[in-house]
């Protein structure tokens, strides 16, 4: 039949298949009993042959035959090691397989081949180095006719040849990789290294020596100034020289000696503030004339040019020439005297001075306005005068250094509490 066929590759294979594995064979007859779900039970006989993979698990194909069944197996055998004691082995069974069956139902001959997964239990018992007593109870379920049968088995196992013994593979760690020696942690090599003492940490070349961008001679990596111009001279952190403490480098200081509470600009000199204020300028001049004349005698001619001085001096101020008399005569008469005096002085500062006459004013007060008293000779002779008043504003310019606030002093906190009210 198709079963018997396929039993006997199955047995044919089954010993390449175990010369496969370093292992132990062994092959075992087996007998026992049958109990199907369908059909009559009865003995069985059978065959198995397997080998070890590893010390407590095995593979087998199983043939066997009961009175209306014929089965092919392929089966696990796993002996857990806690298990064992002494000369007993207990094990699990786990399989698959192929069930002929062959009997009468109702009077209809059933004849199938039919998938089967088997589960079950056994013990070997040793009874020397070749020899083991099995038994064993084994579930068999046919899942194409969803049939649940039982077999109850026992054989004697022969063994033979040798378990090759799983080869102990000595540990051995990584090689550890011997780099070149670099001794200040730079990752340049001592043997690449022109600088081989350079402080941890810092940024270094393919040289090893510690890189410096702006070309300073101050390390980047202490640098606190990197992109200095070149050229210019720097501290030792990398910063421009600033003797003065003003802000600006020495280098583009034009005024290096500022003092410290100064402001100063972006050339390092004192930013200033100019104020202007204005000043009233009055200038009076004593011309006398004689009794009842208005012509400018030649020693009072430089009182006349002290006023055109400071007029050409203050090209913006306006000059008001004031006449006197004396009582005598007329009053009508003196006030036109005064007047004459007057206008005698403003056309010298015209003609011999070159003055403006819009700035030029001539009044004539007569006899109101005296400065001495009238009673005497000499009193009258000095009542008989000119006087010219320069009016002007003189600008006063004051330029002042800008100072920086000053600093307000911490006070100290109090280290009493304030009472409570």
């Amino acid at each position: 039949m198709k079963l018997n066929r396929i039993a006997l590759a199955v047995m044919l294979a089954a010993p390449l298949a175990m010369s496969a594995h370093a292992g132990l064979y062994n092959v075992t007859p087996l007998v026992g009993y049958h109990s199907p779900d369908k059909g009559d039970s009865g003995g069985y006989l059978g065959v198995a042959a397997g080998v070890k993979l590893f010390s407590n698990v095995s593979v087998e194909a199983e043939y066997g035959k009961a009175s209306d069944a014929k089965m092919l197996n392929g089966n696990l055998l796993i002996a857990p090691q806690s298990w064992v004691s002494g000369k007993m082995s207990p094990y699990v069974l786990l399989g698959f397989g192929k069930q002929d069956l062959d009997y009468m139902m109702n009077g209809t001959k059933i004849d199938t081949t039919d998938t089967t997964m088997n589960l079950g239990g056994g013990v070997m018992y040793a009874i020397d180095d070749k020899w083991s007593f099995r038994g064993e109870l084994r579930a068999i379920h046919n899942s194409d006719k969803s049939l649940q049968d039982y077999l109850l088995l026992t054989g004697l196992q022969y063994s033979w040849g040798e378990l090759a013994q799983q080869a102990v593979v000595e540990y051995l760690p990584p090689p550890v990789e011997v780099l070149p020696a670099d001794a200040d942690g730079d990752g340049v090599v001592d043997a690449n290294d022109r600088c081989p003492n350079t402080p941890l940490g810092w940024e270094v070349g393919t040289d090893g020596c510690p890189l410096d961008y702006d070309k300073d001679r101050v390390p980047n990596s202490i640098d606190e100034c990197p992109n200095t111009p070149l050229g210019m001279q720097v501290g030792a952190n990398g910063c421009p020289l600033d003797e003065d403490k003003d802000g600006v480098s020495d280098a583009k200081d034009r005024c290096p000696g500022t003092a410290p509470d100064i402001i100063v600009d972006d050339n390092g000199c004192a930013k200033t503030v100019t104020t202007q204020t204005k000043e009233a300028i009055k200038e009076q001049i004593n011309i006398v004339f004689d009794s009842n004349q208005s012509i400018i005698k030649p020693e009072f001619k430089g009182e006349v040019a002290k006023i055109a001085d400071l007029a050409k001096a203050n090209s913006k101020s306006f000059i008001t020439i004031e006449g006197h008399t004396d009582s005598s005569g007329n009053p009508a008469k003196n006030k036109v005297l005064s007047q004459a005096r007057a206008a005698a002085v403003m056309n010298m500062l015209i003609s011999d001075y070159g003055i403006e006459a819009s700035r030029l004013t001539a009044v004539g007060y007569g006899a109101s306005k005296p400065v001495a008293s009238n009673a005497t000779a000499e009193g009258k002779a000095q009542n008989r005068r000119v006087i010219a008043v320069l009016t002007a504003e003189k600008i006063n310019t004051v330029t002042t250094e800008l100072k920086k606030p000053a600093k307000k002093a911490k006070g100290k906190k109090s280290s009493k509490k304030k009472a409570k009210k």
